[in-house]
C-alpha cells in the first residue's frame, strides 16, 4: 500500500500537457494558453477622451474661475473613429466623443455636463491639470509587455485582452478526453426497469460530471461485464481513442475484482494499487503507453474523493494548468474519531467568518453514501497518525472551487 502523499507525487511526476493546438479566439474560452502573449501594440493605441466633452489645452485654463472663466473658440468636433487633422492654438477647444482620438495640442478633457457652451463657445470655470480625463496611450498595455503566460486560463477578460492586440488565433492546449468504463453485474442503466439485487449506475454520471468540470471532455463506453478479457480488452481500445481512462468497480481484493487482474492483462503498467486513504483505499493508477488509467471504487463517495485527490491533478496538468491544490487552515467544528494509520478525507462545508474558516463536517462519512456530498464545499484533511480530531481545533482543507460551487467560502463574510 502507498501513501497518499506518495501516490499524488506520482501522479504529478508524469502527468503533463500534450502537444499545443491552434485555437480560433472565438473558440478559445476555457481553454491555457500554450505560450507566453507578448502584446504587440499599445493600448489605447492613442491619446483618447474617455467620455463625452471637450478637448483643450490645459495651460489655457491658468486661472480660470467661476467669476472669471476662461473662454475657448470650439472649431470642430471628433466622433470616435475619426481624425482631427488641425493642431489646436491658444485658445482653441474641439467638441469630442467617447473613445475618440485627441487633436494634436490637446491634453485635457472636460465633460460636457460640467461646462457651459453656446454658439461655438466653451467657458471653463476652473484650472485642468495635463492628462485631466485623458486616457493615454499605452496606460493599459505597453507594445512589448507580457500580456498572458503561458498556462493562463482563458477567461472572458483575458479573450478581449488579446482581442485588443489584433490577435486572432491562438496556441492552446487542448482538452483531454476521458473514456469512462464501469465495471459490476449490479449495475442498471437508468433507462431500465429496477429489479431485486440491482442498483442504477450512479458512478457513470457522477464521473461524466466531474471530469466536465475540470475542463476536460468525458467519453462514457458503456458498462463492461464481469469477465477479465474483456475488460482488458476494453481497457486498451479506450487507451486508443483517450487521453485518459477511467475506471470504476472490481478494483479491490474480492474474488470478483477482477480490475487490477485486467489492467495488468491490457499490458499496462500498474503504479500503485492501494492508497493508505479513507475512503477509496483501493484505487489503482497505471501507464498505457503516455496514457493514465485511474481505477477508482465502485462506492461514489469514494470515487469522489479519490477523483478529487488523483485524477483532477492530473487532467489540470494535462490541460497546461499549473496546478496547485488550494488549502487552508480551518477551524472544526465538530470531532471525529478515526484510525490513526490512513490519511482522512471528511466532506464538509466551509466558510469565512469572523476572519478565519470554519469547516463543519457531515455526520455521515461513508464511502458508499454520496448524499453526504450534498452542500459541501470542501474535504477536511486528517493525517496519520492523529486520533480524535476534536472539536474547535484546527485542520487543513482542500477547497475546489472548481468542483463544487454550489457554496462560496473566500473573502465572504457568512
Amino acid at each position: 500500500m502507498i501513501s497518499y502523499d506518495d501516490a499524488v507525487k506520482l501522479i504529478l511526476s508524469i502527468a503533463g500537457p500534450s502537444q499545443s493546438v491552434q485555437k480560433p479566439l472565438q473558440e478559445a474560452l476555457g481553454y491555457a494558453l500554450a505560450r507566453n502573449i507578448y502584446a504587440a501594440l499599445d493600448q489605447p493605441p492613442f491619446h483618447r477622451s474617455p467620455l463625452d466633452g471637450f478637448a483643450f489645452r490645459a495651460a489655457d485654463t491658468a486661472g480660470a474661475q467661476p467669476h472669471s472663466p476662461t473662454e475657448f473658440n470650439v472649431i470642430g468636433y471628433i466622433p470616435a473613429g475619426t481624425v482631427f487633422d488641425t493642431p489646436l492654438k491658444q485658445g482653441e477647444a474641439v467638441r469630442i466623443f467617447t473613445g475618440a482620438m485627441l487633436p494634436l495640442g490637446a491634453d485635457a478633457v472636460a465633460a460636457q455636463e460640467k461646462v457651459f457652451y453656446h454658439d461655438n463657445s466653451l467657458f471653463l470655470e476652473r484650472q485642468y491639470s495635463v492628462g485631466e480625463n485623458v486616457a493615454r496611450a499605452g496606460e493599459d498595455v505597453l507594445c512589448g509587455s507580457l500580456l498572458l503566460t503561458a498556462g493562463s486560463l482563458l477567461g472572458p477578460a483575458e479573450l478581449g485582452l488579446i482581442a485588443s492586440q489584433g490577435i486572432s488565433d491562438l496556441p492552446v492546449y487542448p482538452r483531454p478526453r476521458v473514456a469512462i468504463l464501469t465495471f459490476g453485474s449490479e449495475l442498471l442503466e437508468i433507462s431500465d426497469s429496477l429489479s431485486v439485487g440491482k442498483i442504477y449506475n450512479s458512478n457513470r454520471y457522477l464521473l461524466e460530471a466531474l471530469v466536465s468540470r475540470t475542463g476536460a471532455i468525458p467519453d462514457y463506453r458503456g458498462k463492461i461485464s464481469d469477465e477479465r478479457d474483456e475488460l482488458a480488452q476494453a481497457i486498451v481500445w479506450a487507451c486508443q481513442e483517450a487521453d485518459f481512462v477511467l475506471t470504476t468497480g472490481g478494483v479491490s481484493v474480492g474474488d470478483h475484482d477482477l480490475t487490477p487482474a485486467a489492467v495488468a492483462a491490457s499490458g499496462a503498467e500498474i503504479l500503485f494499487h492501494r492508497v493508505a486513504i479513507k475512503p477509496g483505499t483501493p484505487a489503482l493508477a497505471a501507464r498505457f503507453g503516455n496514457k493514465i488509467i485511474f481505477s477508482l471504487s465502485g462506492n461514489p463517495a469514494a470515487a469522489l474523493v479519490t477523483f478529487l485527490q488523483f485524477v483532477l491533478p492530473a487532467l489540470q496538468l494535462a490541460r497546461g494548468i499549473d496546478w496547485r491544490q488550494q488549502v487552508v487552515k480551518a477551524v472544526i467544528t465538530k470531532s471525529f474519531p478515526r484510525k490513526k494509520d490512513q490519511t482522512r478525507f471528511l466532506a464538509a462545508n466551509t466558510i469565512f467568518s469572523g476572519g478565519r474558516f470554519v469547516s463543519e463536517p457531515q455526520s455521515i462519512q461513508k464511502s458508499g453514501v454520496i448524499s453526504s456530498f450534498r452542500g459541501v464545499n470542501s474535504l477536511i484533511i486528517v493525517p496519520p497518525g492523529l486520533g480524535e480530531l476534536a472539536a474547535d481545533s484546527m485542520a487543513d482543507v482542500q477547497l475546489f472551487p472548481q468542483i463544487f460551487d454550489n457554496l462560496p467560502f473566500t473573502g465572504r463574510e457568512q
